[in-house]
């Protein structure tokens, strides 16, 4: 499996067996078998295309040290410290150097192909920072010239039906609307606003663009109420770009209606992806309906404070998490469909919902106390006898000291039905401050409800969740309960629609029971619960096979001849 001079690395993987293909700007594990009787030793990667070089410095993997040491042999992990460069390539290689004593050098054995797709020809292109308004007409396809800055006061208006690619598969790129800015992305049902990879039809990835980023001036539950965006790219000198939250809780960035946002997701940092659409600080002014974001490399949608609100939902394919809350988001959702892939799921272990009040569960406010309702949530098992892939949790997880509700929602073929972890958050539960009622689970192979992180308080046990009046169902052994038309397919045959008879067509209830707004004028007040009643409303403007999909730009309206 490696090489090695000086008896020094083995690689398992990259380049530990013949024929391995990665792609251009995904982040994968670095796995090698240390042959050196020296513990703890620190290494620096780099890479090169031909087995003597030259090298290239791995960005982020230039001191890392062996982990998982056993009494016989020790092997090194370095979750997602290889990013395959941006090149497209056959004969790529991985050097790895002690740096404690550089002689003590290793290369792959094998060479790693990289694949990198030839970008889908763009009428324009967008770079840098705007500082002014600008509008952007559906009779083109404009191409994101790496990291694409909006800057306060500018607005970014998107005609119904623009398509917007991401840079070459392998560079960095993403759209940042900043603090200040607006985007008016005001799709129709028959003309969505899609954002997209700019590879060709049947080649696009996961992770060949960086995303949709929206950051507002609403309150965040960080220290000074403002916090940057992680992975090494925010400057604290210029905070006109990455950085999100402030004072304005009505503030407003904009409108998302009828946009698709595919495939975003790259990693800043190892390990430090970016989501789907990220929101950051983004205020009440701001209006989100109808959007779907398809095959994250990270989480689909994050939320880091503020209180948008939105209707009508839908993540697929993601990586990590589907709907994550997080540093005091208080927002309201109604109607959402997450559909998981049953072979994809991330390292961190990957659920459809993940909710913190902050990452070190502190009792900063404002508290993270959203409150979903009209959720479906189709999980990895359509049927509980099969094993799922190990990296999917629970369906729903609440952690942290997190304060996040859930109403009037169905889950469905999850290894695990809910998690509640450390004990602040079982507090929390136990008082009431926040609520999971009127919901149903249908085929959970595990347990349904976990505790972690603490001791649980008295009175807070597995069977807490099943109290009565709380209206929470299951039917564990049966993934299909629900009674809905096609909700595990993994193609444009998807649909969660209930079928007649539906158990899930009856008994969701608005009925205000303790502190949490459920019956807030938000919320419609529906007798379904999920996401859909009769009929369907992500359709025509969603799309379950943006992979095959072939994006073209809308055809000019000739002009108008008058007649005399």
């Amino acid at each position: 499996t490696g090489v090695q001079t000086c008896a020094l690395p083995i690689f398992t993987t990259p380049g530990g067996a013949a024929g391995e293909v990665y792609r251009a700007g995904i982040s994968y594990d670095l796995k090698w078998d240390t042959t050196t009787t020296t513990l703890g030793a620190t290494y620096k990667f780099q890479y090169g295309t031909s087995k003597t070089g030259p090298w290239t410095d791995l960005a982020g993997a230039t001191s890392v040290k062996d982990s998982n040491v056993s009494s016989t042999v020790k092997r090194g992990l370095f979750v997602g410290g290889f990013r395959a460069p941006s090149i497209q390539t056959t004969s790529l290689y991985i050097r790895m150097i002690n740096l404690a004593d550089t002689n003590l050098a290793g290369v792959s054995n094998n060479p790693i192909s990289v694949e990198r797709p030839l970008p889908t020809t763009v009428d324009s292109v967008l770079t840098g920072t705007i500082t002014s308004n600008v509008y952007l007409s559906n009779t083109k396809i404009y191409g994101l010239r790496g990291f694409v800055h909006v800057v306060s006061p500018a607005t970014l208006t998107i005609q119904a039906g623009t398509v917007i690619v991401g840079d070459t598969v392998g560079n960095n790129s993403a759209l940042i609307i900043n603090r200040g800015a607006k985007i008016i992305a005001n799709g129709t049902p028959t003309l969505p606003i899609v954002f997209t990879s700019s590879a060709p039809a049947g080649q696009r990835r996961s992770g060949d663009w960086g995303g949709l980023l929206i950051y507002g001036r609403a309150k965040i539950n960080n220290p000074g109420f403002e916090a940057a965006q992680e992975g090494g790219v925010a400057n604290a000198n210029d905070k006109t770009k990455w950085y999100y939250g402030g004072a304005f809780d009505d503030d407003n960035s904009g409108i998302l209606r009828y946009v698709r946002v595919e495939f975003g997701g790259i990693a800043l940092q190892p390990n430090q992806e970016l989501n789907g659409l990220t929101l950051g600080g983004v205020g009440s002014g701001t209006t989100i309906e109808n959007v779907q974001v398809s095959y994250a490399n990270d989480d689909g949608i994050e939320w880091f404070g503020g209180n948008v609100n939105a209707k009508r939902l839908i993540v697929v394919n993601s990586l990590d998490d589907d709907f994550a809350t997080d540093n005091g988001f208080s927002g309201k959702i109604q109607f959402a469909v997450s559909q998981r892939f049953k072979a994809r799921a991330d390292q961190s272990t990957s659920q459809a919902f993940e909710s913190d009040n902050d990452a070190t569960a502190t009792y900063n406010s404002p508290n993270t106390s959203a409150i979903f309702s009209n959720v479906t949530a189709i999980g990895p098992l359509s049927d509980i006898t099969t094993t799922p892939n190990a990296r999917f949790g629970a369906a729903v997880q609440i952690r942290r000291n997190s304060r996040q509700s859930i109403f009037n929602s169905v889950f469905m073929g999850w290894p695990r039905g809910i998690e509640i972890a450390q004990v602040p958050t079982m507090n929390a539960a136990l008082a009431d401050t926040f609520q999971i009622r009127n919901n149903m689970w249908f085929g959970v192979k595990n347990t349904w409800m976990n505790t972690a992180g603490g001791t649980a308080p008295a009175g807070f046990d597995a069977n807490w969740i099943t109290k009565p009046e709380f209206g929470n169902t299951i039917d564990k052994d049966n993934a299909n309960g629900a009674s809905l038309e096609n909700p595990f397919s993994e193609d444009a045959t998807f649909n969660a629609l209930p079928k007649t008879g539906s158990p899930v067509l009856t008994g969701a209830s608005f009925t205000k029971n303790g502190i949490v707004g459920i019956d807030d004028a938000f919320f419609e007040k529906v007798t379904y619960k999920g996401a859909f009643g009769a009929q369907r409303w992500d359709l025509p403007w969603a799309n379950y096979d943006p992979v095959n999909t072939d994006y073209k730009a809308q055809t000019p309206k000739a002009p108008l001849t008058m007649l005399s």
